[in-house]
């Protein structure tokens, strides 16, 4: 066998050569494509020494360290319709708030409960235009006002403190997140508290009335209605009134819908269901403390049915047993942190919305200013497919020109009443005085009946915060005045129940004594004793009237009993 010739030296040569370059290429290649080059949605390529910065932190790392990026334009594989942003260099970024830690080590809410939980309470976020609005006021310095409307859960029932209730937890931590965030004397920023919750109300009363309980100046409103409210649609109409007439207010408050639960009543599905779909249709946030622990509940029981063990720590409960219609102390807390992750989530978006649209680095921000429509996305003339919701509060605060319960055109456009309410919910000789209420008072005599049958105002012993305006004996008339303006409704809010000997009464406006309307106490909805708005007419004319009602000899209640309690008449 012959013996093969050794490589000349100019073969060698050539050898090494291409093995240096193959060596070579491959690092280049390497170092291009999988260490400094990523692509953006914009087409964009950039440099990086580090991770590529994402807009939201991920729930299980870190946030991603800051680095020096080199933006360079390359071009999208469409044509946008925004200016490109030109070629620029970032040299230096703001740390981010300390409530830009979503789900990281030092996110103690998420610790306690885990983003699993987290999720399930967000029923509805939307992007919170409105609510990072009041959040960028008291990060200025400014006084911000909390109004809360709501029902005896919100009212605190059960509690030893006003400190452990959900509203009084959620408001210092507005103070002492936002505020010392960016002010050295923080004590000084005010954030105040109004808790208007009533007992035993629902929508129906507070679409009207709840200027009673809270201030016109309010900033931010959160709604805990979701559990008073039965499924049933007239209320969920109140419920979607209630939130038009909060957005008609000076400040232009946003708007928290919380729902909380109940697990006493014949279905678990209550009012709160339906009041879901009227706050997605008004873009208002729900956080549902309902989606968090009723599958738990659901699923403990299902393994052992004697136990009870998380109805008693997360419900009220006392000698008497486990009260499932009010949540306990833990409850509270539960809720106050639910809505604490959940403004951090919206502050910390507002935030990096704020520091990209500085940057000049409009068309990388979450929220409006990442908005870029292609040429495609254009109707025929040429206008957008959609509204740019840059251009202010018009597009991205728009209040629908239509109730979600009315049929679609193009030409009507509902327009606010203003309200007229007299309560006695909120009376300074009770102890829960509001400065904001105007006293129910009946006309003098001989319009009302006076004398020592006359309806008095009237509270249970063990419950002074619960006032009803009580008569007792048939035959008994009172009056009072009452002032329409755009809707000529006018209304009785009454209490019902089907234990406490409730009667009847008939009620009409002015002389139209035959065009009344009869007002049943009784009902046969066990355990469930609130008070219910009914209509007495809906054509009033603008202007003043007398309403009159007179207590019936007949009673729908199985004991004969005729006392009657009224809470508030409202017109619009």
């Amino acid at each position: 066998m012959g013996r093969i010739p050794s490589p000349r030296p100019s073969t060698r040569s050539a050898y090494y050569f291409l093995i240096v370059g193959v060596a070579v290429l491959s690092i280049i290649l390497y170092l291009t494509f999988f260490v400094f080059i990523y692509s953006d949605a914009e087409g964009n390529s950039t440099f990086s020494l580090g991770s590529p910065l994402s807009f939201c932190n991920s729930n299980d790392k870190e946030p991603a360290p800051i680095t020096t990026t080199i933006t360079i334009n390359a071009r999208p594989t469409q044509t946008a319709t925004s200016t490109p942003i030109s070629n620029s260099v970032e040299t230096t970024k703001n740390v981010e708030p300390a409530y830009c830690n979503y789900c990281t080590s030092t996110d103690e809410i998420c610790k306690r409960y885990g983003s699993f939980n987290l999720a399930r309470s967000r029923a509805y976020e939307g992007p919170n235009t409105r609510l990072k609005r009041v959040i960028r006021k008291v990060r200025s310095g400014q006084k911000i006002k909390i109004g809360i409307i709501g029902g005896s859960v919100s009212k605190g029932h059960g509690l030893r403190a006003h400190k452990f209730n959900w509203s009084s937890i959620y408001a210092e931590y507005i103070r002492e997140t936002f505020a010392q965030s960016t002010s050295a004397d923080a004590a000084n920023i005010e954030v105040e508290l109004i808790n208007g919750a009533v007992g035993a109300t629902i929508s129906q009363y507070m679409e009207t009335c709840f200027r009673e309980h809270i201030p016109e100046d309010v900033d931010l409103v959160i709604i805990e209605l979701a559990i008073n409210d039965q499924r049933l649609e007239y209320l969920a109409k109140g419920y979607e009134n209630l939130i038009r007439a909060i957005f008609a207010l000076p400040n232009k408050p946003a708007i928290i819908n919380v729902q909380v639960m109940a697990l006493m009543f014949p279905t678990i599905t209550m009012g709160g269901d339906l009041h879901t779909a009227i706050a997605q249709y008004y873009d208002t946030p729900i956080i549902s403390l309902r989606n968090v622990l009723l599958p738990h509940i659901l699923r403990t029981t299902q393994l052992n049915t004697s136990d009870d063990s998380l109805e008693r720590y997360w419900f009220h409960h006392d000698t008497s047993g486990i009260d499932l219609r009010h949540i306990s102390q833990n409850g509270h807390r539960m809720l106050g942190d639910l809505l604490k992750s959940f403004t951090s989530r919206v502050a910390c978006e507002g935030w990096r919305e704020e520091q990209l649209q500085q940057a000049g680095k409009s068309s990388e921000v979450v929220g409006g200013w990442d908005w870029a429509p292609y040429e495609d996305d254009r109707l025929e003339g040429g206008s957008l497919s959609l509204p740019n919701p840059n251009k202010g509060p018009d597009i991205s605060e728009y209040i629908p020109r239509l109730s979600l319960f009315q049929k679609f055109d193009h030409t009507t456009v509902l327009r606010p009443a203003t309200p007229f309410c007299r309560t006695t919910t909120t009376l300074t000789s009770t102890g829960f005085s509001s400065p904001y209420a105007h006293q129910l008072e009946a006309l003098p005599p001989p319009l009302s009946t006076d004398g020592p049958d006359a309806f008095v105002l009237w509270h249970h012993p063990q419950n002074p915060g619960k006032v009803w305006l009580t008569g007792r004996k048939p035959g008994v008339v009172l009056a009072f005045k009452v002032l329409t303006s755009a809707l000529g409704r006018i209304r009785v809010t009454y209490l019902r129940s089907e234990s406490y000997g409730l009667g009847s009464a008939w009620c009409w406006v002015d002389e139209e004594r035959n065009k009344g309307k009869r007002l049943d106490g009784y009902w046969e909805h066990k355990d469930i004793h609130v008070a219910n708005s009914h209509v007495i007419t809906e054509d009033a004319t603008p202007g003043e009237h007398v309403l009159h009602c007179e207590i019936m000899k007949e009673t729908k209640d199985p004991g004969g009993g005729t006392e009657f309690r009224i809470v508030a008449v409202d017109a619009l």
